[in-house]
């Protein structure tokens, strides 16, 4: 695991609270969301109402809300530091997910490009086993520690936003995920790198 320590401080506003995204920021985004698709495709077809979380669904819960519009007997619910009382078809809940303790276990659970904003990326992974069901599914994306200086550079031609890459305070390597999802009491079932090794993508069961 590769840690930034001059990205020690705390996030105070969701993901796309006040900004919207585009050009290159939106391919990234779509490629993130190009992997839940995958994993809600086949969900969808052994358990037609099963029910997902998103953990850092942004304000909007933007990637909830085109999952519904293709699987829409899924039912949805995002968590954030901040959201949209404005978004109606699926639930947002306002909690910090770095102190946000679960009340209720789902079938599947999505991280996508949210590890490598927090200060403790065990306690996220523990944070996924509470959230999944016994068997249950978790889908997470990060960036790799190679993308570290292409995203710098992204961000300071102002193609990426300078605030999120600061944002960042780790990149996880793919034995880092394997260990810290091993210890979280998950298996790893997939593991894939994407956007020409920027990004990777793994599968977790709990068991």
């Amino acid at each position: 695991m590769m840690v930034k320590e001059s990205a020690m401080r705390k996030r105070d506003i969701a993901y796309g609270e006040h900004r919207e995204f585009h050009g290159l920021e939106r391919y990234a985004i779509s490629r993130r969301l190009k992997q839940a698709h995958g994993l809600l495709g086949r969900l969808a077809i052994q358990k037609p109402k099963a029910e997902v979380l998103e953990l850092g669904c942004g304000y909007w819960g933007n990637n909830l809300t085109l999952l519904h519009q293709e699987y829409p007997n899924i039912i949805f619910t995002g968590v954030d530091l901040s959201v949209s009382k404005d978004v109606t078809d699926i639930q947002l809940i306002q909690a910090d997910i770095s102190s946000w303790n679960p009340h209720y276990e789902y079938d599947v659970v999505l991280s996508l490009a949210v590890v490598e904003h927090l200060l403790n990326p065990q306690a996220h992974f523990r944070l996924l086993a509470d959230c999944t069901k016994a068997h249950g599914l978790v889908g997470l994306t990060t960036p790799t520690p190679q993308s570290h200086f292409i995203l710098n550079l992204l961000a300071w031609l102002k193609i990426f936003d300078r605030s999120e890459i600061d944002d960042h305070k780790s990149y996880l390597t793919e034995a880092g995920i394997r260990t810290l999802a091993e210890n979280a009491g998950f298996s790893i079932q997939e593991f894939r790198t994407f956007s020409a090794g920027m990004n990777q993508w793994a599968l977790l069961r709990k068991n």
